[in-house]
């Protein structure tokens, strides 16, 4: 793996950077420095690495819960968009390298808020992956991009922070550590904590074994097994009960049955007075309504002659209507109208001739008029384009004469600025040296402002650390007395988790558990008899009920069938009735005229025209055929009426037998309900239904302990989580002692070399200052810069910018002058020219103003000027076009009277032939109502014409529904009387089967009584059975624990073994195993690079142990500790850990860049000169080497640099520094 491009913007300090190690300087360079201030963006450089590739940083990786506000968006401090920059709507970091495939690849990594605004909210990182070679696109969302990262560098992000981004101050800690705290540090750095995890695993499985195995052997003891003459005693006690119970149980029926019989009778009696009480009702009804109903028959019978009555009416209206018509026709006389019309004709004839001889005579005239029209047009447009023109002209010269008296408003206002300027060089002489000389002075100013900031930051640095050594001196005491208290207050959770214990052990969980189970099913199960009980008797009353109601819709639909044939019967003689009147009416004339055709004669008078021959029906075989077929809908309407009562009757029939097969299969379902409720009460070892009161109590007595055994497992977890709080932080405290002691060795250096910087720096400024004097000379200004000299420079700044502005504007103030002459001059030119031109423009309007006056002057002799000619020739041809009109509409008005006189004629005629039709058509109704009316009084003499027309003018519909309610009180009558009559027959059936002379009171209180005694009963075999279940219980459990126990023993001595040799509470003895071969391994990769570092020494382990040792080969191969080594020496050889864990970390992927940020500032400079040295001799294996530091003497010894410089404005910029 290889980079070979960095490019990062918006980034934390960094607005745009990027770093190519593939161009001059960084790639003729193996090893380059990363310079620049504290805060500047240095490891900003690493975090863009870092999220290219990986989308996330190894600075934001420790926080993943607190959150904070980032310009409105609420995200987790370790999310890698609080980079993003302030202010900025978008940011990316993007890097090309080269894979294990040898293949190029760009890894880029973009953040950006919404609409691309600064305000906007947060968006999801795009993170894609391209392959250079093709410039395919591999990979766009984060997680496939990282998992294609990882097989590309065949490094996980983890691995890449180990092996890539080395931190050896971690390996000096880890030299000077002891053989605990190196353990710790191993474990961290290579990533192998899960061994530490895995002892914990063991002894928390080695605990729960163990306990286990005590609970197991305390549950054995709270067996309780029954002797063999208790237990003879328990089921001789169980048997009498069953037999009692059994008894009590069947006189219990019996009583109930005898109960149900009494309902039954008691019912059946008030059935009965219901019954007759209904018959007396519609019995009156039926005697109220006889009137009625012989006036409805008189009016059922004249409906047989009501179409005779209605068809009479009928043709008496046609006739007058007709003898009306004839005498309208006879009233009209068209002979005077045609003799008028004919003069109208002969008139608007002598008056079209006229204006066609008028318009013939004119149309020369017209032509003349219109030529000279046509030139006076072209005339007057000649007219006013020229004073279009003329005002043109004048409107240009207008403006040229302003161009003029403006330019020479310029060309002044031009002189006075040029000697104002001139005036205003020559006051600021003293500033011409500083002006040619400023971009030298404006460097200097800003190196100056640069040391004296760095002044300051070096004396509030000094000022922190002081105040940091103090606070750190006075925070130690208190760590020792804190870790002290700590280790008590350990002791004493340790003493509460055995006291805990104990109690837990007392309490045997699962016996609990199933005595709460057999004893809150028993009553479930009782309770669900109970209720099977109540059913069973409610289903009994509701299957009789269902008997009752089947027998009565029997009945019902035999009656309902005689009433469905008859309406049938009705039904097809009303049919017959309209097929009869339907072929009579195919007979007469009208379906005659149907069958005429304009233009064919007809076959009775032979004409061929037919007015009436489509349109007239006969209206009298249409009133019959409505009237007929109302009667056979009527008559099938009561026919499907009666036919779905039937079917209604039928389907309540089905669904009572379907109710009661459904009763008497609930009734067997609960009798078997009840069976197994019996048996399982039995198998739970309850003959009879426990006591609810009793059952209660033994419910929450074992709750209470079962909620006591809850509550101490509660306190033991929190126990437990209690001690691994206090461990943890016991273990906090003692690392932070040791961090405080080495914070304070570390701010001793510190300050040192704070005071040696801060000297150097003084004497550069010093330089600066002489520098800048020999190039401006004003020593007003320089007191001034000495009080207060970021003024000054603006001052200066201000003063050089305002001279070179004057020099500027003197320029483009002589050239504008030149332009502005210029300009005046041919402006001059152009009004000579345009005054002219109007000249010429005024002759020519008066030229055709002279010729105009003569054309309106012989236009007037023809026609006056105000009447224009086109007008004058359309009123003579609308003269014509009104006589040729007018023509037309009197001889068009001329034929219409003809026809219309024809048309009389044939009126007349037809309506005589239907007025002598209509008085046949009258004498035949008259004749078949007087026989009918015979034939009727016969039957009923008080039937006359007139009580037939009195009738026949009431609606039928309020006799029809007379008659009906008549039927239905009829049909009442019949199903209350068979009902009553089916009642009597089941009461005396009912009274036949009589099962007892007590009354219902008395029979009530012998079955409250039996109930008593089962309940009694019940109670008392149930704690028997319970005894015997329990027995039972305790025999096979104790059984099954007794197994349970020998395999538990011999899972225990496994764990047992294990935790002897490999676990513990922390984790510590397997994971010191485990490190101890990560230890041999890494130093066998450190001892690699450390001979080519330092031909002297060489890294080993003593024994078995964690501790580290320096074999000095210039000393026979002597064993020294590594507390010994020098602090140059120290760290070659962290350096070479930190390069032994790279290797180990990568394993066998090639890794051709690394990244060393070290803290360079703590050493002295004679170590410095050592590390430098060795970081020369790091170049020799081909790698590119980067180092982090802000260390004058780095950036002295190594060339090539990426120096990172703080901007105004809070943002920072870099620069490639070295030799091309």
């Amino acid at each position: 793996m290889k980079l070979l491009s960095l490019s990062i913007k918006n980034l934390a300090s960094l607005t745009h950077a990027e770093v190519d190690f593939e161009s001059p300087p960084l790639s003729h360079s193996g090893l380059f420095a990363i310079t620049g201030d504290t805060g500047a963006g240095k490891s900003t450089l690493l975090d863009g690495i870092c999220l290219a590739l990986y989308g996330k940083t190894a600075r934001l990786k420790n926080d993943l819960k607190n959150t904070v506000a980032f310009n409105g968006d609420e995200i987790k401090l370790n999310d890698p968009r609080n980079l993003l920059r302030r202010g900025c709507a978008q940011g990316q970091a993007e890097v090309l390298f080269i894979g294990q495939d040898g293949e190029r690849y760009i890894a880029s990594w973009k953040i950006e808020r919404a609409r691309k605004k600064s305000d906007g909210k947060l968006k999801r990182p795009e993170h894609q992956l391209i392959r250079v070679s093709d410039e395919s696109v591999l990979t766009q969302s984060s997680n496939a991009t990282v998992n294609q990262v990882e097989q590309l560098i065949g490094l996980s992000f983890e691995q890449f922070t180990r092996a890539v981004l080395l931190a050896q101050h971690e390996f000096a800690a880890f030299l000077k550590a002891s053989a605990d705290e190196r353990a710790q540090l191993l474990e961290c750095l290579t990533g192998t904590d899960k061994f530490s995890r895995l002892g914990q695993a063991i002894f928390e499985r080695h605990k729960e074994k163990k306990n286990e195995l005590e609970q197991v052997q305390q549950s054995l003891a709270h067996y309780h097994i029954l002797s063999d003459d208790e237990l003879a005693t328990l089921n001789v006690q169980l048997a009498h009960l069953d037999s009692e119970l059994k008894q009590q149980k069947n006189q219990c029926e019996q009583y109930q049955q005898d109960i149900q019989w009494l309902n039954t009778s008691e019912q059946q009696q008030q059935k009965r007075q219901q019954y007759q009480q209904q018959l007396l009702e519609i019995e009156t009804q039926l005697s109220d309504q006889a009137l009625a109903v012989k006036q409805a028959q008189l009016a059922q019978l004249t409906q047989q002659i009501a179409d005779n009555r209605q068809q009479a009416d009928t043709l008496t209206a046609q006739h007058s209507q007709l003898k009306a018509q004839y005498v309208e026709l006879t009233k009209q006389d068209y002979e005077q109208q045609l003799s008028d019309q004919l003069s109208v004709v002969s008139s608007a004839q002598q008056t079209q001739q006229h204006a066609t001889a008028q318009l013939k005579e004119q149309e020369p005239k017209i032509k003349q008029i219109r030529a000279l029209d046509n030139q006076r047009s072209i005339t007057q447009q000649q007219i006013s384009d020229n004073q279009k023109q003329q005002l043109s002209t004048q409107q240009a010269i207008d403006e040229h004469q302003a161009e003029l008296n403006a330019l020479t408003a310029k060309l002044n206002d031009n002189k006075t600025a040029q000697h104002e300027i001139r005036l205003q060089l020559e006051q600021g002489g003293k500033l011409a040296g500083a002006h040619e000389h400023w971009s030298h002075l404006r460097n200097i100013f800003d190196n100056i402002n640069e040391y004296a900031q760095r002044i300051e930051r070096y004396q509030q640095q000094r000022i922190e650390q002081q105040a940091q050594h103090h606070e750190l001196s006075h925070k130690i005491e208190p760590l020792q007395a804190q870790i002290q208290q700590q280790k008590q207050s350990f002791a004493a959770l340790e003493s509460r988790q055995q006291t805990l214990e104990k109690q837990l052990a007392s309490l045997d969980y699962e016996a609990l558990q199933k005595r709460h189970y057999g004893l809150k099913s028993a009553v479930n199960l009782s309770l669900e008899g109970q209720k099977c009980e109540h059913e069973l008797l409610q289903l009994t009353a509701s299957i009789d009920k269902n008997r009752h109601q089947q027998q009565t819709l029997k009945l019902q639909l035999q009656d309902t069938a005689k009433q469905v044939e008859l309406h049938k019967q009705r039904a097809q003689i009303t049919q017959e009735n309209l097929t009869q009147v339907q072929l009579r009416a195919s007979d007469s004339i009208s379906a005659l005229r149907t069958q005429l055709k304009e233009g064919e004669e007809c076959m009775v008078c032979g004409s061929t025209e037919h007015p009436y021959g489509v349109e007239h029906i006969d209206s009298h075989w249409q009133t019959l055929i409505a009237d007929f077929s109302a009667q056979q809908q009527s008559a099938m309407q009561a026919q499907q009426q009666s036919q779905q009562r039937y079917n209604e009757q039928m389907v309540a029939h089905e669904q009572v037998n379907a109710q009661l097969q459904v009763a008497l299969q609930r009734q067997a379902q609960l009798k078997e309900q009840h069976v197994q409720i019996d048996s399982q009460l039995r198998a739970l070892g309850y003959d009879t239904p426990p006591n609810a009161d009793t059952a209660q109590q033994q419910l929450s007595a074992i709750e209470q302990d079962l909620k006591l055994y809850s509550e101490l497992s509660r306190q033991q977890q929190t126990l437990w989580s209690q001690i691994k709080s206090s461990q943890q932080t016991l273990s906090t405290s003692e690392q932070q002692y040791a961090e405080a002691q080495q914070q304070l060795q570390h701010l001793s250096s510190n300050i040192e070399a704070n005071e040696h910087q801060q000297r150097d720096i003084q004497q550069s400024l010093l330089q600066l200052k002489q520098k800048a004097q020999q190039l401006y000379h004003d020593e007003t200004w320089w007191l001034s810069f000495e009080q207060n000299p970021q003024s000054a420079v603006d001052t200066l700044r201000a003063d050089i910018e305002q001279y070179d502005t004057w020099q500027k504007t003197l320029q483009e103030l002589a050239q504008a002058q030149h332009l502005l002459q210029s300009t005046f001059a041919n402006s001059e030119h152009n009004l000579g020219l345009q005054n002219n031109l109007v000249a010429q423009q005024h002759t020519q309007l008066k030229q055709l103003q002279s010729s105009l006056a003569d054309l309106d002057l012989q236009r007037s002799e023809l026609l006056t000027l105000e009447v224009d000619v086109d007008d004058w020739f359309a009123s003579l041809q609308q003269q014509l076009e009104t006589a040729s009109q007018q023509l037309n509409e009197a001889k068009q008005k001329l034929a219409q009277l003809e026809h219309e006189k024809h048309q009389q004629a044939l009126k007349l005629s037809h309506l005589q032939t239907q007025l002598n039709d209509n008085e046949v058509q009258q004498n035949s109704v008259t004749e078949r109502f007087e026989n009918w009316l015979e034939a009727q009084q016969q039957q009923h003499p008080e039937l006359t014409a007139e009580r037939v027309n009195e009738l026949l003018s009431v609606p039928f519909e309020q006799y029809e529904q007379v008659l009906n309610e008549n039927v239905q009180l009829q049909q009442h009558h019949a199903q209350a009387q068979a009902r009553l009559a089916h009642l009597i027959d089941e009461i005396e059936q009912h009274t036949a089967c009589a099962r007892t002379s007590a009354s219902k009171q008395e029979i009530i209180a012998l079955l409250d009584k039996t109930i008593a005694d089962i309940e009694l009963t019940q109670s008392q075999w149930l704690e028997l059975s319970s005894q015997l279940k329990q027995h039972e219980q305790n025999v096979a459990a104790r059984t099954q624990q007794q197994t349970e126990l020998t395999q538990l023993q011999a899972q225990y001595e496994h764990w047992y073994l294990l935790d002897k040799l490999l676990g513990d509470a922390t984790g510590k003895k397997l994971r010191n195993i485990a490190q101890t071969q990560t230890l041999r391994i890494l130093l066998q990769y450190a001892n690699q690079h450390l001979s080519s570092l330092s031909k002297r020494y060489r890294l080993c382990v003593i024994g078995h142990s964690l501790n580290i040792a320096i074999i000095d080969k210039d000393m026979a191969d002597e064993q020294r500790s590594v507390n010994t080594l020098s602090g140059g020496e120290s760290f070659l050889v962290s350096l070479a850990l930190a390069l032994g864990l790279a290797s180990l970390s990568a394993n066998k992927v090639q890794i051709s860049s690394l990244f060393i940020d070290e803290g360079f500032g703590t050493l002295d400079p004679e170590t410095l000169s050592v590390a430098l040295d060795a970081l020369d001799s790091l170049q020799a294996q081909g790698r590119k080497v980067g180092v982090i530091s802000h260390v004058s003497e780095m950036t002295e010894r190594v060339a090539t640099q990426i120096h990172v410089k703080k901007q105004p404005g809070g943002y920072s910029s870099i620069q490639i520094k070295g030799q091309a």
